[in-house]
């Protein structure tokens, strides 16, 4: 594999967010560029003290040609872009941006796709006709809910601590996809119902994500059971203490974390109009392997 060149022709790319201190997408990204040949690398900005206008407004200025947008940011960004992609606009979710030479940024979001792929190498498991809990209603739950309806799961529960959001995000979904959707309230018959007889269970919230280790969203008057499949998209710790819990009830619990490889892989493509054919992309799922796996 070829080594990184940095140069005055070398394009830069970025990932900002407030909790990518241990992140394996620059890294990765990184890899990506060298295994094509492509003279770019990405660095991360944490956006903690400046927000993600401001970090964005800077990254302009030194000619950033793109950006992963992370948590908390991936639904704040409408009123601040050029344009927005249809699948963006569709879940209400932003994860990338491209900033052209005038400074105009366009938004997208990879993750619908990027879980579409993931789920069914992770799990063996097809998300077609099943019943799906989702928790949370941020960015990455927008886009994996989305992407549960479009490859036509039965039904889709969404919880979130903010119910009014989990309300108005369903109401979009349904309006698309005829009725799929239900905003949960864990005092409501029915969201018992919906979470028993779910066939999987996604937490994609920041809830457990390292140093936080020892919290998870379940409450506590919930069991999971033995038939769930349980995934959590945090990728650090490697097994969440949301994943312990339903490992301990005899379910089949999987970390979310080679949907950042998808991610990844569809970012890169998208920003630098490079396609890597499904040869190349095995091998870069390998080298993923061998970078993420030892975390």
């Amino acid at each position: 594999m070829a080594k990184i060149k940095v140069d005055g022709n070398t394009s830069l790319y970025a990932l900002a967010g407030e909790y990518i201190n241990f992140s394996p997408a620059p890294e990765f990204f990184n890899l990506i560029s060298s295994f094509t040949g492509y003279n770019s690398i990405m660095f991360p900005v944490n956006t903690e003290n400046c927000g993600i206008i401001k970090s964005l407004d800077a990254l302009k200025i030194i000619h950033c040609r793109g950006v992963l947008i992370d948590t908390p940011h991936r639904c704040e960004l409408n009123d601040y872009l050029t344009s927005i992609s249809e699948e963006a606009l569709n879940c209400g979710a932003v994860n990338i941006v491209k900033i052209d030479d005038d400074g105009d940024v366009y938004g997208h979001n990879t993750e619908i796709s990027a879980f579409r792929k993931a789920f069914p190498i992770i799990t063996g498991e097809k998300l077609n006709d099943k019943r799906i809990f989702i928790f949370g209603c941020g960015g990455i739950a927008r886009a994996i809910a989305f992407a549960c309806a479009l490859e036509q799961c039965k039904c889709l529960t969404i919880a979130n601590h903010n119910s009014e959001k989990a309300k108005r995000f369903c109401a979009m979904l349904n309006d698309k996809f005829d009725n799929i959707a239900y905003a949960a309230d864990f005092n409501d018959v029915q969201t018992i119902h919906s979470f028993y007889n779910a066939d999987i269970i996604i937490q994609a919230t920041s809830v457990g994500m390292f140093p936080q280790v020892d919290v998870q969203p379940l409450p506590e008057n919930f069991n999971f059971m033995s038939h769930h499949i349980v995934l959590d998209t945090i990728y650090n710790p490697p097994q969440t203490k949301f994943m312990r819990i339903a490992d301990n009830r005899g379910c089949r619990a999987y970390t979310g974390r080679d949907i950042m490889f998808f991610n990844c892989f569809e970012a890169f493509q998208w920003w630098t109009d490079i396609k890597i054919d499904e040869e190349n992309e095995k091998k870069l799922f390998n080298i993923w392997k061998d970078l993420i796996y030892n975390i």
